[in-house]
């Protein structure tokens, strides 16, 4: 419980820091004088190193049956990438930090994961406990949001961005608090799992539930392309929305307590979806968010002018967005063992960064060419094709549940 509540204090200042700085990024660089499409490619470069270092950190973890040095690295490169922003006097210049960047957040964002699957591995309450851990994140991205909105307009953008490397640096210093449950590593012998708990499922495969599709990485397909076209959706329209915003008229400020209120909607939306899906199962709820979320894009076409509309689409942002995200990194968390759960962790971080790096490659692109309605409907359609991944993947899974049950009777 103390290495649970440590985690959740990392992400928590990693949530602020991501708050202080996602509304005022891309309108901070056009600032400088960057148009959409430079602003999509710089956006890229921090996803595509994101994306290498998903899958790299989470094999050498496996390898090292070490998360926790590489984690601690990777936050200290985040601290470091911002310092060194605030001092950035042109867009040209970010290439370089935003690659550094995107290195510690990958990093990051893959052992984050796995270490917490590590220390839920067997609990029953898997997803309940990962909704909350993802929930807070996303109530500390809120704070993070208003408060970063609210300094940059009093003092300036830099000053945010000093304020969030100065959070990754008291992250990495939480973190070496934090116990590590060491992996087997490669080649070492199994062990037995301790008993499931009363009435949790029974499993197929280490790590898998009975019900799943079986995967050698335990990761089927169809979620890892829904997790791609779900996030490139997101990635997309989050790309350009604070610009798409700004241009309707809203100020800074504005932009930033609205991005702020949809992820403290998130919280209320990821407990109720990680309570749901221990038992509902995973597939549905991420359906949900990616059914729910094509809502909020045709929002922002024809209401987004009107505040009170506005802060409505918002709020059904965050309810969907929690419903996707708590499903998701659980699905995840439980399709592996101490043994590969880095490699896993690295597969959906890199499904994830795969999409990202497809969003913001063409957010600013599309924006550049046909404006930001286009681009919103784009990212509606993208979302209902993702829903429908996760819809067949239930279907599927149910048909393989019914499977297993009829040979165990």
């Amino acid at each position: 419980m103390r290495d649970f509540r440590l985690l959740t204090l990392v992400s928590a200042l990693v949530f602020v820091a991501v708050g202080f700085t996602s509304p005022v990024m891309t309108i901070y660089l056009e600032s400088l004088g960057a148009s959409f499409a430079q602003i999509s490619l710089i956006l890229t470069s921090f996803t595509l190193a994101a994306l290498l270092a998903n899958y790299a950190s989470g094999r050498l973890s496996d390898r090292l049956t070490r998360r926790k040095p590489l984690l601690i690295g990777g936050l200290l490169l985040l601290g470091f990438a911002y310092f060194w922003l605030s001092r950035v006097p042109t867009a040209n210049l970010a290439w370089p930090v935003r690659i550094v960047e995107g290195i510690g957040s990958g990093t990051y964002a893959t052992l984050s994961l796995a270490m917490m699957g590590d220390l839920l591995e067997h609990s029953g309450r898997r997803g309940r406990s990962m909704g909350l851990f993802r929930g807070i994140g996303s109530a500390s991205f809120a704070v993070g949001a208003v408060a970063g909105g609210w300094f940059a307009t009093r003092f300036s953008v830099p000053f945010v961005f000093l304020l969030a490397g100065g959070c990754y640096i008291a992250a990495s210093l939480v973190m070496i608090l934090v116990h590590e449950h060491r992996t087997a590593g490669a080649g070492a012998p199994a062990t037995e799992p301790p008993p499931l708990p009363v009435g949790a499922p029974p499993t197929t495969q280490i790590g898998a539930p009975q019900g799943y599709p079986r995967r050698s990485l335990g990761l089927p397909a169809l979620f890892l392309t829904g997790v791609f076209i779900w996030t490139a959706a997101i990635g997309a329209a989050a790309s350009m929305w604070p610009n798409a915003m700004a241009h309707m008229g809203y100020s800074q400020q504005t932009i930033s307590s609205l991005w702020g209120l949809a992820a403290f909607i998130e919280l209320p939306g990821m407990t109720i979806a990680g309570i749901a899906s221990d038992t509902l199962g995973r597939a549905p709820l991420l359906a949900a968010g990616a059914f729910g979320v094509s809502l909020v894009f045709m929002g922002y076409i024809f209401v987004a002018q009107w505040l009170p509309a506005l802060i409505g689409v918002q709020v059904l942002r965050g309810l969907s967005y929690g419903s996707y995200m708590a499903s998701a990194m659980t699905y995840a968390a439980e399709h592996g063992n101490r043994q590969n759960r880095g490699s896993v962790s690295g597969i959906y971080s890199a499904a994830t960064g795969g999409g990202q790096l497809a969003g913001t490659l063409t957010g600013g692109l599309v924006v550049q060419a046909f404006g930001f309605p286009p681009l919103f409907a784009l990212c509606a359609l993208a979302a209902i094709v993702g829903g429908v991944c996760f819809l067949t993947l239930n279907s599927r899974e149910q048909k393989v549940k019914a499977m297993d049950y009829v040979e165990t009777t």
